[in-house]
């Protein structure tokens, strides 16, 4: 299945994997998303469980 993605969720996807590789921590990511660090850790989670795809 063929996926297009936006600039925005290229974005999202980038600083989500950032997280997961430990490069930078949630409240930062928050921060750039300008979202609460509660939804992040969802997006982490979403993200570990289906990849790119699940947060779409």
């Amino acid at each position: 299945m063929l996926l297009t993605m936006t600039e925005n969720e290229l974005s999202r996807i980038n600083v989500i994997q950032d997280v997961c590789d430990k490069q930078i921590t949630g409240v930062e990511a928050a921060r750039r998303l300008n979202l609460s660090c509660r939804q992040v850790s969802r997006l982490v989670k979403r993200f570990t469980q289906f990849g790119a795809g699940g947060l779409l």
